[in-house]
């Protein structure tokens, strides 16, 4: 069982560094620097791995940092409708994060047990679009 979540949390840290390699260069824009089936294939291992994957707008930051996020669109882990608590984002964790802003719309992934700002991407990012379309053909199935 360790041994599991060890692997676990390589994996995760792995696909996180993959993220942020992949939106550094184009964080707001759709990311040319993978094939479409790359990043297909990014998207649905990150929906394997994520606890939480959803497009949400921060409705409140609190003084020390909280912050609580309004999911509009969930992709797992959460309903639309529902809000999250965001952790500050942790700088030995991550480099590049942002302080979430009142109203910012922002895609949420995250690995571990709790958000924070690390998990936090441009509402742009690349992979919004491929959840969308995982989750598309995910309820398709589903119906058939």
């Amino acid at each position: 069982m360790a041994n599991r979540r060890a692997l676990r949390r390589a994996g995760a840290a792995l696909l996180a560094g993959a993220l942020s390699l992949a939106a550094a260069p184009a964080r707001a824009a759709g990311c040319d620097c993978f094939s479409p089936e790359a990043q297909l294939k990014t998207a649905q291992e990150a929906m394997q791995q994520a606890r939480v994957v959803a497009l949400g707008r921060i409705v409140a930051v609190a003084p020390d940092g909280q912050a609580t996020v309004l999911v509009l669109e969930s992709f797992k882990g959460t309903a639309a409708g529902a809000t999250i608590g965001m952790a500050p984002a942790d700088p030995a964790r991550c480099r590049d994060a942002t302080a979430p802003a009142v109203d910012e719309v922002a895609l949420v992934l995250a690995f571990g047990d709790t958000v924070s700002g690390c998990d936090k991407y441009p509402s742009g990012h690349y992979m919004v679009e491929w959840f969308r379309q995982i989750a598309v053909k995910a309820r398709a199935a589903r119906s058939d």
